[in-house]
């Protein structure tokens, strides 16, 4: 008698908060916008002491827009010489970083974004000492990147996102001391959006 009392009362419970969302406005689920993409990227790569060396790699990322101003990315990049400073090796830069994303313009079909990246770097390569002897090795750093981009829409989940950065690596220089380097790096990505933008 009481696990029938316990069941009866529990179909009213049911039936009762039935009629009570049936009666009211039914509110969505809010979530942030979530955004993947890979791109190709090319970079000028100041190292000390040596000058400019071209790096294109790849650049993998992921962000998520809290509301129509602010956001949060994750990026990844790898960029490669085959033959540094004509020496025969290679030279990369592996980058890992996030931070804010700003968006000062948003339209349905475009928008325009400024981002503030703070990790870290792994440079491996060449430098030449004062006498001309081949230094060899590597630095993982602290590194951070400031940069601009714009997206553009070409369907609801696709979009083309061009990016430039300032991004400020560490290498050794020619007395073998660990220095900051400049870099300039642009890239082009095709992103995939999960989620619905309004």
């Amino acid at each position: 008698m009481k696990t029938m009392f316990q069941l009866w009362l529990l179909l009213v419970t049911l039936g009762l908060a039935a009629q009570a969302r049936a009666q009211g406005p039914v509110i969505a689920g809010v979530a942030p916008v979530i955004e993947w993409g890979v791109g190709y990227t090319y970079m000028k790569s100041d190292v000390p002491s040596q000058g400019n060396m071209p790096m294109p790699g790849v650049l993998v990322s992921g962000s998520a827009d809290l509301n129509a101003h602010f956001g949060a990315k994750l990026e990844l990049g790898y960029s490669r010489s085959f033959d540094a400073f004509q020496t025969g090796r290679r030279a990369d830069i592996l980058t890992y970083m996030v931070g804010p994303v700003f968006y000062p313009v948003r339209r349905p079909k475009f928008s325009i974004h400024a981002q503030v990246l703070l990790g870290g770097a792994r440079e491996t390569g060449v430098n030449f000492e004062s006498d001309g002897t081949l230094v060899r090795g590597f630095v993982n750093h602290f590194a951070w990147a400031g940069g601009a981009g714009f997206q553009y829409r070409i369907s609801p989940v696709l979009s083309l996102r061009p990016e430039v950065e300032y991004l400020r690596t560490s290498y050794f220089n020619s007395n073998v001391a660990i220095q900051g380097q400049p870099n300039l790096r642009t890239s082009l990505s095709l992103m995939y959006t999960f989620g619905r933008r309004e």
